[in-house]
């Protein structure tokens, strides 16, 4: 079984060795503080500044990088709690007019790798500005969902420009499936403060398999909103925005390989390129990365 699991992994980076990046920039290793980098979001407000966070067991809390992976600060998040944060963006406040110039942070409690969870919540803050003494920050709000159909493990939120959001399951089950709110349900679901059902999901063409790495583990939107990249351990896939029907790619998927420990955040910067953040693993420090993938962002 063994011999098998290694030779399928043979296979698989042999077959795609012309989808590797055309780049691979390492900007820094992560700060012993984040050992297990779940997401990372580029702000928009703050050139040079990424919000990242840890996997479970952290407390409520998120951090600011510089483009070399220096730690800036801590943020604690009041009111919030920390049973499984697995993914962060940026994007216009709930309700808000979507002034580029006024962003909040969406925090994604959503882990279960059980899938055991009645209801998972998506955290909201303003934005806070990194040259700020004043760390912790409160709620503006909080979205509270549980899926239609079973328990789904999920690692990936993507807040898209215009407001809306979409969460992508993990793949413990047969299928990845991606879940979409449109801005005016996401800002009313925030504003009543209640469990809301999120509609039915879309299958994405992406087959879980474990042995090589592919299982969903961060997503981002490009900065124009066209794109919607879904990164899996080892691999990040592109869909054209918005979806309608089938899912189409927009681009050749960008293969990662044993790049990183073990990959798990994805995000675009405003050149097209795209960061990334993984947890340490096997002695190994998580790094911030910028690749250039063929095609998209090259």
């Amino acid at each position: 079984m063994a011999c098998k699991a290694a030779r399928d992994v043979a296979e698989h980076v042999a077959a795609r060795a012309d989808r590797a990046p055309l780049s691979v920039d390492t900007l820094g290793v992560l700060p012993e503080t984040l050992h297990e980098s779940s997401g990372l979001a580029v702000s928009r407000a703050h050139p040079g500044v990424y919000w990242t966070h840890n996997d479970s067991g952290d407390e409520p809390r998120f951090y600011a990088i510089d483009d070399s992976a220096h730690l800036l600060g801590t943020w604690n998040v009041a009111g919030a709690r920390a049973e499984d944060w697995e993914d962060i963006s940026l994007g216009p406040c709930p309700g808000s007019d979507s002034n580029p110039a006024h962003a909040c942070v969406y925090l994604a409690d959503m882990g279960d790798n059980n899938r055991q969870r009645k209801k998972h919540e998506i955290y909201v803050v303003d934005e806070p500005d990194p040259a700020d003494a004043l760390r912790t920050v409160p709620l503006r709000g909080r979205l509270r969902f549980r899926y239609p159909d079973v328990a789904h493990d999920a690692e990936a939120l993507a807040v898209h420009p215009d407001g809306g959001l979409v969460v992508v399951t993990k793949g413990r089950t047969p299928t990845v499936l991606l879940y979409r709110l449109d801005a005016a349900q996401v800002a009313d679901a925030v504003a009543a403060d209640t469990v809301i059902t999120l509609p039915p999901g879309t299958v994405l063409p992406i087959a879980p398999n474990w042995s090589v790495g592919r299982v969903v583990t961060g997503g981002d939107f490009s900065p124009d909103g066209t794109v919607l990249a879904v990164r899996t351990y080892s691999e990040i896939f592109f869909y054209r925005w918005p979806i309608q029907g089938r899912p189409m790619e927009a681009d050749t998927t960008c293969f990662l390989g044993a790049l990183e420990p073990q990959g798990e955040a994805v995000a675009f910067d405003e050149s097209g390129a795209l960061l990334l953040t993984s947890e340490s693993l096997g002695g190994r420090h998580g790094e911030l990365l910028r690749v250039r993938c063929r095609g998209l962002g090259s």
